[in-house]
């Protein structure tokens, strides 16, 4: 009997608790669609600017490096030494072919020439001497061959050292400007040694390394027009690809790239770095999106475009 009573019990407290969710169910609303006792506000959308986007042609580029140099350079030395006694030119200043840019004094070898034109006249008198006593019978005819010799090394001797008078001034081989003096009046020169540097830039060369992975875009007979901007100058001017190395640097793997640019005003100066810009792949009639108007999505990117016909446009992923 109490057995039954425990059952009913339990029977009676699950009926219970079904009537009680009965009641909670009744009583909230049956869905998130339904309205509650309180409205919720609606959020006002945000202005956004928008572009209309017509097909267009596009060409796909990647920028590379560089420095520019000067199309040819030459370091001037003298071909005697000596103390440098007068400096023609400065740094900066534009230079002629035949200018004259140092002197060299030679004093020592001017002193050696008087010692040396006193030996050519001893050796013609010698000869001279040698001959008559030959017609005479009274010497051998080796012994004048002897002295034609020593005659014919005094007057070379003499020669060698008015050259070296004569080149006593150092002159310019080419046009150009001196980039750079090395020696300045007072100083001692050195035979070979550079008394300063020559350049010609009125066309600049761009050395420009571009990575292995490019180097496919870049044909080795190109010869198209590329931009070259120098941020220096704030500029940017056209160049023409020269030269493409074959093998890549062992150290950094890029291939040398040069670009020959006209610097008709020499505003571009040697040294100034460079900003090339190598062309990838182009298209025709195709969309482009400005990259600031690209969202970073969860897992992609993203773009907002206004559908619709509504009065009011709404932006939408």
């Amino acid at each position: 009997m109490k057995q039954w009573f425990f059952y009913w019990r339990i029977i009676a407290l699950g009926i219970g608790v079904i009537l009680l969710m009965g009641c909670d169910s009744q009583a909230a609303p049956s869905g998130p669609d339904e309205p509650s006792g309180e409205e919720q506000p609606e959020l006002a959308p945000n202005p956004v600017d928008t572009l209309v986007l017509s097909p267009t042609s596009f060409v796909d580029t990647f920028e590379v490096l560089g420095t520019s140099e000067p199309i040819d350079s030459v370091d001037v030395a003298s071909e005697v030494p000596g103390q440098i006694l007068e400096v023609y030119a400065n740094e900066g200043d534009e230079i002629q072919r035949g200018q004259r840019l140092f002197r060299v004094d030679t004093e020592t070898d001017e002193a050696g020439q008087q010692v040396l034109q006193t030996q050519v006249e001893a050796a013609e008198r010698e000869l001279a001497r040698l001959e008559h006593l030959a017609e005479e019978g009274l010497t051998t005819g080796q012994a004048v061959d002897n002295a034609r010799t020593e005659l014919a090394q005094a007057r070379h001797n003499l020669r060698q050292s008015q050259l070296s008078i004569d080149r006593n001034v150092v002159t310019s081989p080419r046009s150009g400007h001196m980039a750079t003096r090395f020696s300045d009046s007072g100083e001692f020169a050195n035979a070979g040694a550079p008394l300063a540097e020559l350049i010609d830039y009125s066309t600049i060369v761009v050395y420009a390394q571009v990575p292995e992975s490019q180097i496919r875009y870049i044909a080795i007979d190109e010869r198209g027009e590329l931009d070259v901007d120098f941020p220096a100058l704030q500029k940017s001017v056209s160049g023409v690809i020269d030269r493409v190395a074959l093998r890549p640097s062992p150290n950094t793997r890029t291939y040398s790239v040069e670009i020959h640019v006209d610097n008709e005003h020499l505003r571009i100066r040697p040294g100034m770095r460079a900003r090339v810009h190598f062309e990838r792949q182009s298209f025709e009639q195709t969309l482009v999106i400005p990259r600031d108007s690209i969202l970073e999505g969860y897992d992609s990117r993203e773009v907002m475009v206004v559908a619709g016909d509504d009065v009011v446009a709404r932006a939408q992923v």
